[in-house]
């Protein structure tokens, strides 16, 4: 798990608003989910069968109602390296809170199983005691508003932010909850998940390996300054991911 087969970060700094292209390969985890065929949120592979996301993308819980893309950039393009997969089930998270969005995290069940390939990979999770330091380059990778063209792949740098900024009042103030969820991005804003992004990865390379530390959640518009893209602490919720894998 976490091998691209291409290296997916360059020299440049490299949602997703204030990022770049992704390249074919690069983030081989992400995927889109559809509902009714109509892009909703992004996901990340954790084995052949099971998909991680947030669960507020869900408001409609029919799993016929919604389809997993995998292996590609491009939403609306035949691509030779994407496939599309049915969903068996959907399973929220038991404590999630629609209104404070806390716990916001959710598993795929899906039908088939997938094939591994160059363009569609797992992703590794974290250990349940690693804490992330302020200022950890990481990267979210999603297909959401980039002010412009949102059809295709972007990726960008968002480096952690510290928690006891997050809750400044100028900040989040009480909304941020640090127990089960972090801050990603910059604090002068430029940056950031978008509509679209929710669900998606925010992924930290450790070692040589790419782990997925947080599940794109939600925020105060789009890379304003002060209002960085909040996101679900995975590593507080291994217990129960490893309980259905």
């Amino acid at each position: 798990c976490g091998s691209p087969a291409i290296e997916p970060v360059g020299d440049e700094d490299a949602r997703v608003v204030g990022g770049r292209a992704a390249h074919l390969g690069a983030w081989p985890w992400t995927v889109m989910l559809l509902e009714v065929n109509m892009p909703v949120c992004g996901g990340a592979i954790l084995n052949e069968r099971v998909i991680i996301t947030a669960a507020h993308c869900f408001e409609d819980q029919d799993p016929t109602r919604w389809t997993v893309t995998a292996g590609g950039i491009k939403q609306n393009t035949f691509e030779y390296s994407k496939r599309m997969y049915q969903i068996e089930s959907i399973m929220m998270y038991k404590d999630y809170d629609e209104f404070s969005v806390e716990n916001d995290i959710a598993l795929v069940m899906l039908k088939s199983e997938i094939k591994f390939s160059n363009y569609i990979r797992p992703i590794c999770l974290p250990s349940e005691n690693d804490t992330l330091e302020v200022g950890t380059p990481c990267y979210l990778a999603g297909y959401g508003d980039t002010h412009g063209d949102s059809d295709r792949l972007n990726q960008v740098k968002l480096p952690i932010i510290a928690e006891d900024k997050c809750s400044q009042v100028d900040w989040y103030g009480n909304f941020f909850k640090p127990n089960s969820s972090f801050c990603a991005g910059y604090a002068q804003g430029g940056k950031d998940a978008c509509t679209g992004d929710s669900g998606s990865p925010l992924v930290c390379r450790r070692n040589s390996e790419w782990q997925v530390h947080g599940i794109s959640s939600w925020g105060y518009g789009c890379a304003e300054p002060k209002w960085p893209g909040i996101y679900t602490r995975v590593n507080k919720y291994l217990p129960w991911i490893n309980h259905h894998l």
